[in-house]
């Protein structure tokens, strides 16, 4: 049975598997980039910061081991993979259905034009016909579409959860109450020693029910408009794999039926990696650009904050949109800028994608096999 054969389910459940898998490995890789980027830039040093410019800026490897000595690697590990087992179960199910439903409106159309005997036929074809003009005419522009849509549907129901992640992985362990511990100094005698242990960590519907509470249900949302803009990474990194992917298994089907080995009609592992890094690196490259602009709003917006707190009397503008950030960006260090710390974000997502997808294949083979045998 081909991967065509299979419900929906199966495909959410395959993705889902393979991105919290993919994402329980590359975490702290994740974690990593999140510590750098609360580290303020060069360019935003204060009269404090001064004091410390003979200490050299952390390097990505010092914050590692860093974090390793803490063992802080996997600090809100659990909040991520859950909202990544929900966000690709999500993906991959909207994906399939959006796609299969195209389909089987152009079908539906064809055939309609041939059954004109009833009124509710008639209605039918003339709906049809409607949706004929909207939806592109090209199986390649019918799948960037079917991707669009499912990231902008995944936006609207996952912002929430990223949030909440989010929260949890840019804040910093917090001490509870102090306790009081004996301890024997060297002359012998029992004293008490105020030790600070560090609060639990919030699990992500704690922290989302934290956020709606102190902040108001709203800005479980916030930032859904930026991240609308970031559909075109996910639409561009399926949209390539899926069409790589046809290409694949119909050279593969062609050479089954002239009588070679044409194999299984499935991608192998590392036709899966190779495909999902492929697809992921140029949809990185394409939108990195808009990604890391959101990052210096979010950064940018914090600074305003803590200026507003601890020195009111300095003012710094936030950025007035995307637009606007890009080109102060761009203004200050050319265009290579726009590309500042690519290669960090590559590492982390490419090869993230790519085992993504090796699950994926994999599991959806064992349930063509399980479908099979019964």
């Amino acid at each position: 049975m081909t991967a065509k054969g299979l419900p929906p389910s199966a495909h959410a459940i395959s993705g889902a598997v393979g991105g919290a898998f993919a994402t329980w490995l590359f975490y702290p890789l994740e974690l990593l980039r999140v510590e750098m980027q609360k580290t303020p830039p060069p360019s935003s040093q204060d009269d404090e910061n001064i004091k410390h410019d003979n200490e050299p800026p952390e390097t990505n490897l010092e914050c590692f081991i860093r974090l390793y000595k803490k063992q802080a690697l996997y600090r809100g590990a659990s909040a991520m993979v859950t909202t990544m087992l929900i966000s690709s179960y999500i993906t991959f199910f909207a994906l399939e259905s959006i796609r299969r439903s195209m389909a089987t409106l152009k079908q539906g159309g064809q055939q309609s034009n041939r059954q004109q005997h009833t009124r509710q036929i008639h209605q039918l074809k003339n709906h049809i016909k409607f949706l004929n003009y909207i939806l592109p005419k090209s199986k390649m522009g019918s799948s960037l579409l079917a991707s669009t849509i499912t990231g902008v549907i995944n936006v609207f129901l996952t912002t929430p959860l990223w949030n909440g992640t989010r929260r949890i992985m840019e804040s910093d362990p917090q001490p509870s109450k102090p306790i009081s511990l004996p301890c024997i100094n060297d002359e012998k005698k029992q004293v008490n020693v105020s030790v600070l242990p560090l609060k639990p960590e919030p699990s992500l519907w704690e922290m989302m029910y934290q956020i709606a509470n102190d902040e108001g249900i709203f800005q479980l949302w916030h930032g859904t408009v930026s991240s609308l803009l970031l559909v075109s990474n996910p639409a561009i990194q399926y949209f390539l794999y899926e069409q790589i992917r046809v290409w694949i298994l119909g050279i593969k089907s062609r050479r089954r039926g002239s009588g070679g080995a044409g194999g299984s009609m499935q991608l192998t592992a590392m036709e899966a990696f190779v495909f999902g890094a492929l697809s992921k690196t140029v949809a990185t490259v394409i939108t990195y650009p808009l990604q890391l602009g959101q990052v210096l709003i979010r950064l940018r917006k914090n600074e305003v904050k803590d200026l507003e707190q601890d020195v009111p009397c300095m003012e710094i503008e936030e950025y007035n949109g995307m637009a606007d950030c890009l080109y102060q960006q761009y203004t200050r260090g050319g265009f290579s800028s726009l590309f500042q710390g690519m290669s960090s974000k590559l590492v982390q997502t490419v090869g993230q994608a790519s085992f993504i997808f090796v699950t994926y294949e994999q599991m959806l083979a064992l349930v063509a096999k399980v479908i099979e045998s019964r």
